[in-house]
């Protein structure tokens, strides 16, 4: 049972008892909340515990985050960057088909194929001015369009509620 209408914090609740908070005003920190319930499923159980669905809610909030704190050159450098191989797709999966787009184009800039963790640090260990720039050009693309990442992760959440298990 939730113990007020409004959300505060994460605290060990089930997927059913998140989505019984109104996502009105509080959409945003609902999404985090299962973010972090789903970083200590996985550190509970393991990566290969969790269900698709449950990686790209993982995967789709990793790109946000570094994106949004820093570009995507801090997403290609910091731990989210083990998502890099499958986060076209997971943002697809959410209807995110812009960011898709926008991703794609930032991982085309690092010129790397097949897409993996130890060719990321790589290439993003090599000064590179061409790929700086193309990044870059990537973030303000990314900052320039309405994104809405948390609506529609959180449209996906609940309809995949039963795949995604807190």
């Amino acid at each position: 049972m939730k113990r007020t209408a409004s959300f505060v914090a994460y605290s060990g609740e089930t997927t059913d008892e998140l989505l019984d908070y109104p996502a009105q005003g509080q959409r945003d920190s609902l999404v985090r909340a299962f973010e972090e319930g789903l970083q200590h499923k996985l550190l509970r159980t393991g990566e290969r515990a969790l269900s698709k669905e449950e990686r790209t809610v993982l995967a789709v909030r990793a790109l946000d985050r570094e994106v949004n704190n820093g570009g995507y050159d801090q997403f290609f450098r910091n731990t989210s960057k083990k998502f890099a191989p499958e986060i076209v797709q997971s943002l697809a999966r959410v209807g995110c088909r812009r960011t898709a787009n926008i991703t794609q184009k930032a991982m085309s800039a690092l010129s790397v194929a097949p897409l993996t963790v130890a060719r990321i640090d790589a290439a993003m260990k090599k000064a590179n001015g061409e790929r700086t720039r193309q990044l870059e050009r990537c973030d303000e693309l990314f900052y320039g369009t309405p994104q809405g990442i948390s609506r529609r992760l959180f449209a996906f959440i609940k309809s995949n509620r039963k795949r995604i298990r807190l």
